[in-house]
């Protein structure tokens, strides 16, 4: 669930985000509005461009290179698992009745594991995924495989029995994959996310900003 945020004055002329450029810089403020109450979310460069980036042609990858690089964030895994952490987060925002959190906090530095972003942007309307030991020869990261990450994010938030809706929601309404994934995340804001996608299907909740900017 997205949340209310706050910026301080200082944070424009902080040294770290001054060397930000413009678009990593929104991108690092609108990673707050999706963390928990102590700064912590799940790590995937594709919802992040989803949820902040949608209509920009962005490089995810890069911009979370930039932020990552002045350690404004932090990328960890735990069981197989990614988040990460925005650095400082508890001092700089206030928070009234703090939720803690869900999610596992960051091992301490010795057992820090930190797992270099996805790659995103131009690549990310391309089908398929490279494979691992070639993309970690070349030093890059494997494109994201948009089909796959609609069905088991779908699966996830529909039900384990709906693929034909996600085949139906790519094919009849979202034409490509990225597309079906935001709408995807945004019905699993929703209290009943099926009744929202089958509503999407029937073209009968045109008001969801969701649904008029990705179709």
């Amino acid at each position: 669930m997205a949340r209310i945020r706050s910026i301080k004055p200082e944070f424009w002329t902080d040294e770290k985000v001054v060397a930000l450029s413009p678009l990593a810089r929104l991108l690092f403020i609108g990673m707050w509005n999706f963390v928990d109450d102590e700064g912590r979310a799940d790590f995937s460069p594709a919802r992040l461009k989803m949820q902040i980036l949608p209509a920009d042609s962005a490089d995810v990858s890069e911009l979370l290179g930039e932020i990552r690089r002045e350690k404004l964030i932090e990328v960890y895994a735990i069981d197989g698992k990614e988040y990460f952490q925005v650095r400082g987060f508890a001092k700089h925002q206030k928070v009234d009745a703090r939720r803690a959190s869900k999610l596992p906090p960051m091992p301490n530095c010795a057992e820090l594991r930190r797992i270099a972003p996805t790659d995103q942007g131009r690549d990310q309307g391309k089908e398929g995924i490279k494979d691992n030991s070639e993309a970690n020869a070349s030093g890059a990261s494997a494109p994201i495989d948009f089909e796959k990450l609609a069905f088991e994010r779908g699966k996830d938030v529909l039900g384990k029995t709906a693929g034909g809706v996600i085949a139906r929601l790519k094919n009849e309404k979202c034409k490509t994959w990225p597309a079906t994934v935001a709408v995807i995340e945004e019905a699993a804001t929703k209290q009943s996310p099926m009744e929202w996608v089958q509503g999407v299907l029937r073209k009968a909740d045109p008001d969801e900003a969701i649904y008029r900017n990705v179709l």
